[in-house]
């Protein structure tokens, strides 16, 4: 009996080995190519949204509950963007200097963002959203460069 507990306590224990190992292990360079990529698409895609939001509200097209549940959308997905971009360090200098492509774009569109949200006339709305508008673009050509868009 005890040679069967003995058994099954080394399986448990090499099963939940395997799951540390898994959730540790240092990404490979096309896993973190992967998150670059996700990163970058939803950086682009908050950019464009915001961009939009703040050309709809200067058009007066949209309510301002709807326009700032956009920002708070967008803001939302830029900070879960960064958060995941920062959770592991790029494997390999390939990767690492894609992520240090990647990282001032998303500041840049957090930055301006945020401009967008909180403008409090129609020229600073309008001035973040074309800046919104050409980092979009810029994230855009990156994406295709990678061979992502």
């Amino acid at each position: 009996m005890n040679a069967r507990l003995g058994i099954a306590a080394a399986a448990v224990l090499l099963f939940w080995a395997g799951i540390a190992y898994r959730v540790t292990e240092p990404p490979t360079a096309g896993d973190y190519r992967r998150t670059l990529v996700q990163v970058a698409a939803t950086t682009h895609d908050a950019a464009s949204t915001t961009a939009l939001t703040a050309r709809q509200q200067l058009d007066d097209r949209i309510f301002a509950t709807f326009a700032t549940s956009a920002y708070d959308d967008a803001r939302t997905a830029l900070a879960g963007a960064a958060e995941k971009l920062a959770a592991k360090p790029p494997p390999d200098d390939r990767t690492a200097g894609m992520r240090d492509r990647l990282v001032p774009l998303l500041q840049r569109t957090t930055a301006e963002a945020g401009a967008a949200a909180t403008a409090d006339d129609d020229v600073a709305r309008r001035t973040a959203a074309e800046r919104l508008d050409r980092v979009a673009d810029d994230l855009d050509d990156l994406l295709h460069e990678w061979g992502e868009a």
